[in-house]
């Protein structure tokens, strides 16, 4: 007999409240894995700990991974279908609300993610139809839910019929975006009309927010609004930035191709594309701090810096260090770069890129939230790479979309502000300020850019890049500023 997942979590949950919990609200019945959990299982689980208490789903990945190691195939599997998911999830649930004949609030929470997981194999996976049926209703047996299994086998073949072998280059009512500016399309209309309302068609069939798609919406053209929600629900390429103080491109190159991987030369001379690849750390010239890995948006925010050996250099939010040790390679490791931020725990991830990447002009320090215990300046130069709502970013970080909240733009922006405050009173006068960030929401790009002068005076604007998402780079703003 196969274990019930939930048997032992329901157990903990009874006994908290039996002890009395702090909280008002009954502790969720979390999902504990099974021995041999397979890769939809855990996928499943990532899904709910997201839902319940907000944990990404690839550290909920990673911790049953180590707990209880996956192969190869099935941890690629969790990752597919647990990212995918998410980054699909309106659009799956557009779909599946079309096909029921209850309302959705009375469809228990973890079936409906089952239904989700289903729902995402038939229509973006690989997987073949009929498999992604068979082991989705698996799933509900395994779990002890049998009387889910023939509401879930009806509404995922509901879902199947709804597919039919057509494609189109053309948004409509019934075409469900695939990649690559190409659409499946449906037997019957599922979303709104494009044409008399595009910000509510992307909304569904993008699966973005209602708050995003219309401010999206409301200032790029339509062809700039596609080639961006084609991005939000690509699965994104592995970028690596090759560390020029080790090797070649061409020498990194023909060890990854020896290897068996696909690589193609990236948009920055000094990146390489590699595809989708997982366990990177198995990888040539990894364990030998070769390269790292860094989207070519984000690679062109320590470029335009342009740091110089001997330059003293204050990287102001550091974790988890790939703009640091981008700083530290582009100076021939010939710079002082401090590099701070307020999380210890995250900047053990700087100190393992900055070993690993054998760099020695890297200082590392733990700093209040409010900037004070900054070692004190003055500095050359300043990179802010500032906390933001990450809108940029939506297909490398799927949770994103679903954590942002149009209120919280302030409260970013009085952050943000605050941290240049910080950099302007450590910079010597000429001295330069990088500000960057991954959103590319006006409020925290151009619009904070134009605030500045009467923020801050004494700081000027040299130069200002925004670039959209596309299909082949992620959003990203960066200004570079002079204390004058």
């Amino acid at each position: 007999m196969k274990k019930n997942p939930w048997s032992k979590a329901s157990q903990k949950a009874s006994a908290r409240k039996r002890r009395g919990a702090a909280s008002s609200e009954p502790a969720p019945d979390l999902l504990v894995l099974p021995a041999g959990s397979s890769g939809r299982m855990t996928a499943w689980a990532a899904l709910q700990q997201f839902d319940e208490t907000g944990k990404f789903v690839a550290d909920s990945i990673s911790d049953a991974d180590r707990d209880q190691p996956l192969s190869a195939q099935e941890r690629g599997l969790a990752v597919d279908i647990a990212s995918g998911t998410l980054r699909r999830r309106r659009t799956l649930d557009a779909i599946l609300e079309s096909l029921l004949t209850r309302p959705r609030s009375k469809v228990e929470a973890d079936l409906w993610r089952l239904l989700q997981i289903g729902a995402y194999q038939i229509l973006f996976s690989r997987t073949p139809e009929h498999a992604a049926i068979d082991t989705t209703v698996e799933l509900a047996r395994v779990a002890g839910r049998e009387r889910w299994c023939g509401f879930a086998n009806g509404i995922l073949r509901s879902v199947q019929r709804l597919l039919t072998e057509n494609t189109t280059e053309q948004p409509g009512p019934a075409s469900v975006p695939l990649a690559d500016g190409q659409y499946r399309v449906l037997a019957q209309p599922v979303f709104a009309d494009p044409l008399t309302d595009l910000a509510d068609y992307v909304g569904d069939a993008f699966s973005l927010p209602r708050v995003i798609a219309r401010r999206w919406a409301s200032r790029f053209t339509a062809a700039e609004l596609l080639r961006m929600c084609f991005h939000a629900v690509a699965i994104p390429d592995t970028v690596l930035r090759v560390n020029r103080l080790k090797v070649s491109v061409q020498r990194v190159q023909a060890a990854l191709q020896d290897h068996g991987v696909e690589v193609a030369p990236g948009i920055n001379d000094w990146s390489l594309n590699i595809g989708h690849v997982s366990r990177l750390q198995s990888l040539p010239g990894y364990a030998d701090g070769w390269w790292s890995v860094q989207d070519e948006a984000a690679m062109s925010a320590a470029e335009a810096l342009k740091p110089q050996p001997g330059e003293r250099i204050l990287d102001l939010c550091a974790a988890p260090g790939g703009k640091t040790t981008h700083l530290a390679e582009i100076s021939g490791d010939q710079a002082t770069i401090v590099a701070c931020d307020v999380s210890g725990q995250r900047l053990n991830r700087v100190h393992e890129n900055v070993a690993r990447l054998n760099l020695n002009s890297v200082q590392i320090h733990v700093i209040g939230d409010d900037g004070r215990d900054v070692p004190p300046g003055p500095y050359d130069a300043v990179l802010v790479d500032v906390p933001c709502s990450n809108t940029g970013v939506f297909s490398r970080r799927p949770e994103a979309r679903w954590r942002f909240r149009e209120d919280d733009l302030d409260e970013l922006v009085q952050l943000q502000t605050r941290l240049l405050v910080t950099a302007f009173e450590q910079t010597r006068p000429g001295g330069r300020i990088l500000y960057s960030t991954c959103s590319i929401e006006p409020e925290e790009t151009t619009l904070l850019i134009k605030n500045l002068p009467r923020l801050i005076p004494g700081l000027t604007l040299i130069t200002q890049h925004l670039t959209l998402p596309t299909t082949t780079t992620d959003g990203a703003f960066h200004a570079l500023l002079q204390k004058t």
